[in-house]
């Protein structure tokens, strides 16, 4: 056979109608006998036979697909996520295609992929993104229901199941105040990087200032400097702590501390965000697991509401989809103790015990 095989050269090798085989893969073998779906299964294994879920609709709006895009899979708290909606989606009869965007494709590539997804003709679809924002989003919205997943999200008009980076971003500073560091350096990054990591800081700098812990503000791109920068900081300027917008960026500012001999915790404390990477355990590392599994959950269910709503029988047009309440919920992780964490070391005990904050004030890129 010179050209791929058809549904119909399935029917003929398996002995059965075309529409058998279309009940098989397009409906999950719902009312195939048995020996009938073996039939199939095997005929198509035998021809070679891939089935085209665009062509046959299960990829209509009307069907069982759901889109994810997310940012950066090789970041472990993506990877996750993806990992538990994936599941989440399953559980629920329906099936999940994603689009990932690199690291560093700020925006762009991200409404591209998102376009892409809704081009599919999805049911629904996920937004897995610290990057793009909430605005450029709404400039793609159509009546197929559109949610912010894990990102803290406000705007009226997308809905949004996500951490709680807010609370998370508090629990952090008192942590850290708890263990008696009042001096300490927070590692930032301009919020087109990361409107996550804008958040957990600003509301670890609220936080902090309301304990009377001086925070310290250093550049983190590109990352290689600025975890030496933090080091170089704290040094300098006798900070006992330092704080990194994610995990990844503490396990790098772990190693640069090792190359340059400064330990950790004896010499300056070392915390992080997200909690996903394996071996975290075995490392100590004091960071903030995001509760992924809770919110993808979570998500699934809202979603599974939205596009139970949106094929109700009507066709809604994308001024209906403006005039929809929508709803934001907030899911809080947990910190997670580690060796990273210590009290203040001894060099550094006295100075800290009635030192009035001063230096550099805490500063946070808007963009």
């Amino acid at each position: 056979m010179n050209r791929p095989p058809t549904m119909l050269d399935v029917a003929r090798a398996a002995g059965v109608s075309r529409s058998t085989v279309s009940r098989v893969f397009q409906n999950q073998g719902e009312r195939v006998s048995p020996d009938a779906l073996i039939k199939v299964h095997e005929a198509a294994k035998r021809l070679g036979y891939v089935h085209n879920l665009v062509a046959s609709g299960l990829a209509q709006r009307h069907g069982r697909q759901l889109g994810l895009l997310l940012r950066d899979a090789t970041n472990p708290a993506y990877g996750h996520l993806h990992s538990e909606v994936n599941q989440a989606v399953e559980a629920a009869g329906r099936t999940l295609i994603s689009v990932t965007a690199f690291r560093h494709d700020y925006g762009t590539a991200e409404v591209d992929g998102l376009r892409r997804l809704l081009g599919q003709r999805v049911a629904g679809v996920f937004v897995g993104t610290g990057v793009t924002a909430a605005e450029d989003l709404v400039e793609t919205l159509t009546a197929v229901p559109m949610m912010i997943v894990g990102r803290p999200n406000t705007h009226p008009l997308i809905e949004s199941v996500s951490y709680d980076e807010r609370t998370h971003g508090r629990l952090v500073a008192e942590r850290v105040a708890e263990a008696g560091h009042r001096r300490i350096a927070v590692l930032t990054a301009p919020l087109l990087y990361s409107r996550v990591f804008d958040l957990r800081m600003r509301s670890l700098e609220e936080r902090c200032r309301e304990l009377g812990v001086h925070v310290e503000a250093v550049e983190l791109l590109p990352v290689e400097e600025g975890v030496t920068r933090a080091l170089d900081a704290a040094a300098a300027d006798r900070l006992s702590a330092i704080v990194c917008p994610v995990d990844y960026v503490a396990l790098e500012l772990l190693r640069a501390a090792r190359a340059r001999g400064t330990r950790v915790p004896e010499d300056v404390s070392v915390v992080g965000f997200d909690g996903m990477a394996d071996g975290l355990d075995l490392i100590g590392l004091a960071t903030v697991r995001l509760p992924v599994q809770e919110v993808a959950r979570r998500a699934v269910e809202r979603m599974e509401e939205l596009t139970a709503r949106s094929q109700g029988g009507s066709e809604d047009s994308p001024d209906d989809v403006l005039d929809r309440a929508v709803g934001h919920t907030l899911i809080a992780g947990g910190f997670v103790e580690g060796r990273t964490l210590g009290t203040v070391p001894d060099h550094l005990a006295h100075g800290e015990r009635g030192r009035r904050p001063s230096g550099k004030a805490f500063h946070c890129d808007q963009g």
